[in-house]
């Protein structure tokens, strides 16, 4: 039997390339394709995931070192803003208590009977009104970790309840923020039946909402604008990533100084001490980051064929009305200048926000990191600009910025951890979620856990 568990737990349905392999092979069988061709489009699904996967976890790396230098260089200590790193800290205060293991294995647990909640809710759309199905892998078991912890550090219970409501609570967040966006995401598309399942899913309905109050997506929309003819060679969106990726490096270079691009060469850094001429190893960083970008995107590309494919027969034969809900990803094909200049106007109110704690003494200091810079700032600015132009994007993802890192300081001070998700959704939602739990604790006069 805990063979079995651990099979399906923790090395099938944890596991993305697997999980939605099987969503594809089911998909394509449901609409009465062969075997053969089920297998087919199963196993490219799962090769674009991988793909996917090597450029997601290249960037985030390489990006890292970055970071990290520059944290180093400043001298800023504090909470740092990345979502595995939450989760494990969460899972490690769990076990200091509980016992080895017992985080993850109650996270895994959350995992699958939330992802049973999601596919009864959807089953019952009649009266739900839900109809996505969350597909995103990597971040269910993030989220489905984080909630538990919430709900065990406040309300105090054993495993059974802690694992049922921390369910209930992601299993209602995955389904309705996703199905909120199934009609901006089929706009933005033009005309996929998918929607977004991410950490951002709040934020992107307000862009998707507030956008055309600021800006006229017909005559503002980035992605339409023609550049001077001086500068045709960024309407080109590799060669225009890779002049935001010299800009962002060159700066965070000039800020660390000589002593930390030396560092950034060790084996602490890149490891790569080749570059001795600094203009020369800021272009490779710059190169580097941006190939990364755009091997992650050619896994997404595959495995969204497959899906999209598949899935027709999982909507008509299975859960007829039903969307799959997918990486935030999958969209960054569709607006390339939305991704690039979102993510830069995100990470430009992230600074601000630091800036902001540090100069009015705030216990506080966060850290940002890669993933909630890009994929929010990314994310957000899609929906901003198609619903608003240009103008909407860099208002709403400046705002964004701003609020990871207000939002982040309040859940770092209720939660005691070291780090925290920095994404959107959880420094907005999630941070009035963690509140509730925590007014319940104490209402029942129930000790914080930890």
């Amino acid at each position: 039997m805990n063979y079995i568990l651990d099979l399906l737990l923790k090395q099938i349905f944890t596991q993305p390339f697997l999980l939605l392999a099987i969503v594809v092979f089911i998909g394509y069988l449901a609409m009465k394709q062969t075997v053969g061709k089920a297998l087919i489009g199963a196993f490219k699904a799962s090769i674009g995931i991988i793909v996917m996967g090597i450029g997601s976890g290249a960037l985030s790396a390489n990006f890292g070192h970055l970071l990290t230098a520059l944290k180093n260089s400043t001298g800023l200590q504090g909470a740092g803003l990345n979502t595995y790193s939450t989760m494990t800290a969460g899972f490690e205060k769990m076990d200091a208590v509980l016992g080895e293991g017992v985080g993850t294995s109650w996270g895994l647990y959350t995992l699958l009977v939330a992802f049973i909640i999601n596919l009864i809710l959807v089953a019952l759309r009649k009266y739900t009104k839900i109809r996505a199905v969350y597909l995103t892998g990597n971040a269910m078991i993030v989220q489905c970790g984080i909630t538990v912890y919430i709900v065990w550090r406040f309300l105090g219970t054993g495993m059974v309840p802690t694992i049922l409501i921390a369910s209930v609570v992601t299993a209602l967040y995955w389904g309705i923020c996703s199905t909120m966006l199934i009609k901006p995401t089929k706009v933005i598309t033009g005309g996929a039946d998918l929607t977004v399942a991410h950490q951002q899913m709040f934020m992107d309905f307000v862009a998707y909402k507030v956008a055309p109050k600021i800006g006229n997506p017909e005559k503002d929309d980035i992605e339409k604008k023609k550049l001077p003819a001086s500068l045709n060679f960024l309407q080109d969106s590799v060669l225009a990533t890779l002049l935001c990726m010299i800009i962002a490096t060159a700066v965070i270079m000039l800020v660390i100084g000589k002593d930390g691009v030396d560092a950034l060469r060790g084996a602490d850094g890149f490891n790569n001490g080749t570059y001795k001429n600094s203009i020369i190893f800021m272009l490779w960083i710059s190169i580097t980051l941006t190939a990364d970008l755009w091997v992650l995107l050619a896994g997404v590309r595959m495995f969204v064929g497959e899906l999209m494919m598949s899935f027709k027969g999982i909507s008509e034969k299975l859960l007829p009305g039903a969307v799959a809900g997918v990486d935030c990803a999958a969209l960054y094909g569709f607006a390339p200048k939305s991704v690039v200049l979102g993510f830069l106007c995100g990470a430009l109110g992230q600074i601000v926000g630091v800036i902001v704690l540090i100069a009015t003494g705030s216990p506080i200091i966060l850290i940002p990191s890669f993933i909630p810079l890009f994929f929010d700032g990314a994310t957000v600015g899609i929906f901003a600009n198609k619903f608003g132009g240009w103008k909407a994007l860099v208002t709403i993802c400046f705002c964004t910025g701003l609020i990871q890192i207000f939002g982040s300081a309040l859940a770092v001070a209720m939660l005691d951890l070291p780090w925290w998700q920095g994404v959107s959704d959880y420094a907005t939602i999630w941070v009035a979620i963690t509140a509730i739990f925590k007014g319940i604790g104490a209402m029942l006069g129930i000790p914080v856990a930890c």
